[in-house]
Formats: C-alpha cells, structure tokens, sequence
C-alpha cells in the first residue's frame, strides 16, 4: 500500500421500508455486534436534533489508548497500515490521532460526514489535556477508542430514502451486497416488557451522598470552586439484552443522541440529551445543559415546574456558570470575534425532566483542528464544574468509583476534520454478557453551587437517571 490511502466515497440510494434499528439487528446477525454501531436522532423537537440516524457496518479496524498503550484490532492493509502508524505506546494521542486522520486522502462531493471513526471517550481522557492527579488505569476501559467502518447508512439525511455511503479504493474489502440491505423486512420491533431485575445496587447510599455534597458546599465557601458535579452509579443485573434495553429507552425518552454500540468489550446503551461539540464547516458548536427540575407525571403542574425553573436563582446562576466556562473552552480555539451565545437558558422536555440549554459558537481558528476542538471542550464544564480544573481534582477525591465512560463522548470525527459529539450521559453501560444475566450500570450527576440543597440534589440524580433505570427494571427511581 501506498503512504496515502485514497479511497472514493459514493452516495447511493438504498429502497427499503426497514427503520434503523432493524437494519442493525439483521447487520448484527449477520456480521457480529462490534461490526455494527447505531447512533439514533429520535427527539421530536427537530429545533435541536443530532445530524441524522446513522447505521454503520463493515468494521475496518479499531484503534484504543489506554494510558499510554495502544492496541489496533483489525486484519487486512488498512488495519496494518494503521498499526505501522500508530505504534504501541503514546505520550500524546492527539499527535498520533492526526497522523492517522492524515493517511486518507478521500475523493467525495458528500458534505459532513462521509468517512472517518465511530470515537468513544473516556472520562478518564482528560488526563491527555490537563495536568490531573495519578490515576489507577483500568485496563478494561480505554481511555479512547475509534472504529474505522467502511459503510455508513444514512436516514433522514435527505428527503427519500435512506443514503449509503459507501467507501472504496485499494486495500478495502469488498462490501456487502446492496441486495442484503435492500431486502431487510420491516420487522417492527416491539418494546419488550422488562422482567424482575436480578440485583440492584447503589454505589453509595443517600446520607452518603449528602455528605459528599457538604464537603462540597464547604469548598464552594472558602471560594475554591463555585461549582461542581458529584454523582454515583446504579449497577443493575438484568435478563434484558443491551438491544431490548435500547428498545424500552428509546420508546421512554427519546433523544437527540441516541446509540447502540459495541467498542472494546463494552456496549453502550444511551439517550443522550446534550452536545458536546459539533464541528461543521469551520463552524463551533456547544449546547450546554444546566438547571433541572422533575416533569410531572400526570402532566397538570408542568407549566407552573418550567416558570419555577426559568427563575430559579439557584439554578440560573448554575447555568450562566456553565455557559461562562463554554465560552471559555470554545474561546481557547475560535478566531477571535466570532465566539457569540445564543438561545440563552431556553428550557428543553424529556421524559423525566426539564432543562435549561444555551448554544455557544465560534469559527474555528487558522492552524487548529478537530483535536483541538475536542482537548478545548473535554470533558465538559457541564460535567465538571469551574474552575474545570480544581472540580476535577476535588471530584476525583470524592466519588468513590471511577467514572470510566460516563461523563465521557460519543461521536463521529471524519478524517477530513468534521465532528460531532454526544455527551456519555443518561446512558447504560454493559459488560460480561452471559445468558439471562446482564450486567449494568447508569450513573448521574448534580451541580452544587452555593444555593445548593443537599437533598435537591440527591432528588436530581434520580431523576436524571430515571429513564434508564426504568429501561433496566421496569420501575420509577423515588
């Protein structure tokens, strides 16, 4: 193989009635969970959807950093061209990350995403971007992982029916056949009842928790922080499969960045509400969530919980923080003049809660890039607290469980420098499938700030985590 690797990417119209998480349950029968990944669009508010419903398939290889080691999975040229490249051991992904995005040169007229790495994040990654305590690595969570798929099929990328974008050039494999995905029945997958759960455990208990929160609140005084995010996991043991949790998440809260995934052992099973960054034509963009109040079930006191939570002090002045650092992190790599807020503290429904969501955006600078991007933003303020750093340091002597994916990313980077990325919130991690025991975990967090009451914020945890836990076991968090 040549030290570039050319490949021509063609859109190409596929008829089929089949809806996307049926075309990923036939894909996976056929080639394997990991060779399928499925991120899903489902709000229906389209005023702040994803970019699209995307299936893709045809697994290339698969990068993971893991501390400082690097494995790629994968046979075939470009599987080894990647493991000439990136070598065993790093001290800085993101020059390696860019020495790989740099081997393609790709041939298309398809704007946005047209070929590049279904990428997951760990929480833990921000260890690459900031000067942070030592940390006990946990070998089976890569801090990093990005899968290079040769198919993405597209829906609602466009009126009519679904787009494949399918990529070809020397040392790829030949595709699936069009007639494969063409004939995939419209099974209409029905969201299945959840069965007893098999265990249910908390990582803490809620005297614990609002102890946590004091010793918060105590650094907020002497002026340490002004914010922080503190939370815990549920673990769950469940026969539910990961696809008939997506099932009964998707059918509960459906959400602008949903997915179905399976990278380095761990499934991801997720209804994210939050961007972390969108990079589109040289155009930033962040959504930061801050401030939350419960729905009410019956639906008869919402108006009056929205009023509350549009003058709430506590929570406003949550948010506008959190906007503050957004700036800040956008700031940091947009040409100058060109960072801006709109939608400032809209408030946004999901199945449990309500939010305050701003926008932030900005051009991005000459000489930066997508990396650039994602070590300015990550992890998010939303996720931390300010000042980012000393949050950090105080959440990770707190919580007494490393947060692994939670509070991570979810996304797609093509190699061409566009990106998108979903917070790793309101999401359900699985690991060691066995038959008929499952085994979960979902984890929230609430942001303390001054005003804070310690029980509120336990109360918001749950809620936040409601869907999911609802998901797993069939039963409303208190």
């Amino acid at each position: 193989m040549t030290e570039l690797l050319d490949v021509t990417v063609t859109a190409i119209s596929v008829e089929t009635t089949a809806r996307a998480l049926e075309v990923r349950a036939e894909l996976c029968r056929i080639l394997g969970p990991e060779e399928v990944f499925l991120l899903d669009d489902l709000h229906p508010d389209r005023s702040h959807a994803g970019t699209g419903t995307v299936v893709g398939f045809g697994r290339l290889a698969e990068i993971s950093v893991t501390g400082d080691r690097v494995t790629v999975r994968g046979s075939g040229p470009v599987a080894d061209l990647l493991r000439a490249r990136c070598g065993r051991t790093t001290t800085d992904p993101w020059a390696m990350l860019r020495r790989v995005t740099a081997l393609f040169r790709v041939h298309t007229d398809v704007r946005g995403f047209s070929f590049g790495f279904l990428t997951t994040v760990g929480y833990d990654a921000a260890a690459y971007m900031e000067e942070l305590p030592p940390r006990q690595v946990e070998p089976d969570v890569p801090d990093l992982t990005l899968t290079l798929f040769q198919d993405t099929l597209w829906f609602g990328r466009q009126d009519g029916p679904p787009v494949l974008l399918r990529a070809s050039g020397p040392g790829l494999p030949e595709p699936l056949p069009l007639g494969l995905l063409r004939g995939i029945p419209d099974a209409d997958l029905p969201v299945p009842d959840a069965p007893a759960p098999l265990e249910v455990r908390d990582t803490v208990d809620r005297e614990t928790f609002l102890g946590w929160v004091e010793r918060c609140l105590d650094r907020i005084r002497v002026g340490d922080i002004y914010q922080i995010q503190v939370g815990h996991r549920i673990d769950v043991r469940s026969a539910l499969t990961p696809e008939e949790v997506y099932r009964r998440l998707s059918a509960r809260n459906p959400s602008p960045y949903m997915y179905l995934l399976t990278q380095s052992g761990t499934t991801l099973v997720g209804a994210s509400p939050e961007l972390l960054f969108r990079l589109d034509d040289g155009l930033i963009t962040m959504r930061p969530i801050a401030g939350t109040t419960r729905r009410d079930p019956t639906g008869a006191d919402n108006a009056r919980r929205v009023a509350e939570l549009r003058a709430d002090v506590k929570e406003r002045a949550e948010h506008v923080m959190l906007v503050d650092l957004s700036r800040n992190d956008v700031g940091r790599v947009c040409r100058p003049g060109t960072l801006a807020v709109t939608d400032l503290m809209k408030v946004e429904e999901f199945s449990h809660v309500f939010h305050l969501v701003s926008t932030v955006t900005g051009t991005l600078d000459a000489g930066r890039d997508v990396w650039d991007v994602l070590c300015a933003t990550f992890p998010a303020g939303t996720m931390t607290g300010a000042p980012k750093l000393r949050a950090m340091e105080i959440i990770d002597e707190i919580e007494i469980e490393r947060r692994g994916l939670y509070a991570g990313a979810v996304g797609l980077v093509d190699v061409r420098g566009w990106a998108e990325f979903a917070l790793c919130i309101r999401t359900v991690t699985h690991r060691e499938p066995s038959p008929g025991d499952h085994r979960y975990a979902t984890q929230s967090c609430a942001g303390v700030v001054a005003l804070s009451e310690p029980k509120r914020e336990w109360d918001e945890t749950l809620a936040k985590m409601g869907a999911a836990h609802w998901a797993l076991t069939g039963k409303e968090l208190a």
